[in-house]
């Protein structure tokens, strides 16, 4: 019973010291517009700024075509081109909406068949900061073979010395870095990319 306890001790202090690890290493925010990508993704969620984003680098120039992937059933393609900000006949044309993913391995689900039915191999991933670690894993683990490029938004979570800003931010970061964690190791699997 008391080298279990002792495991369970060294377990907590290993994922509370990757923890620490993980919210230091999150991505800084992206500017600008990636230039040359076949497509853009973005993984709904973050109260809307991710979509906004992904519509805005695109309606600037970037792809060829955005999917916007989890979208709520609910939700028309009328009612998020009232956040269109580019040329009408773009988003008529060119943004697709991915109803079925409710998580993000559907995601990337999701992303694959979009960038195989359009021959996409160049696609640029937009989510919120602390989610950009898994989203990248799960979906490199997913398209092998494709060049992901991630585009960072802010989530909110970090204040100004990235540092999380309220207890209910560090509770989301390590459920965020919990799910991360089995994210790679699911990687790692055989058949766990699929």
């Amino acid at each position: 019973m008391r080298r279990l306890f002792v495991v369970f001790i060294a377990a907590a202090l290993l994922w509370a010291g990757g923890l620490v690890v993980f919210i230091g290493s999150l991505p800084q925010p992206s500017a600008g517009v990636p230039k040359g990508p076949h497509g853009v993704v973005v993984y709904t969620g973050g109260g809307g700024v991710r979509i906004s984003s992904a519509m805005a680098i695109f309606a600037d120039g970037a792809g060829e075509r955005l999917l916007i992937s989890g979208v709520h059933p609910d939700t028309s393609a009328a009612r998020l081109s009232e956040f269109w900000i580019g040329p009408k006949e773009r988003f008529d044309c060119c943004v697709d909406l991915g109803r079925d993913a409710l998580t993000t391995e559907g995601n990337a689900g999701e992303l694959r068949a979009w960038a195989t039915s359009h021959n996409f191999t160049d696609i640029v991933l937009v989510t919120s900061d602390y989610h950009m670690p898994r989203a990248m894993a799960v979906t490199r683990a997913r398209m092998r073979g494709a060049t992901i490029t991630p585009y960072v938004v802010r989530s909110g979570y970090l204040d100004e010395k990235g540092r999380p800003d309220s207890l209910n931010a560090t509770l989301n970061l390590a459920g965020e870095y919990t799910k991360f964690l089995l994210a790679r190791i699911k990687a790692f699997v055989p058949g766990g990319g699929l």
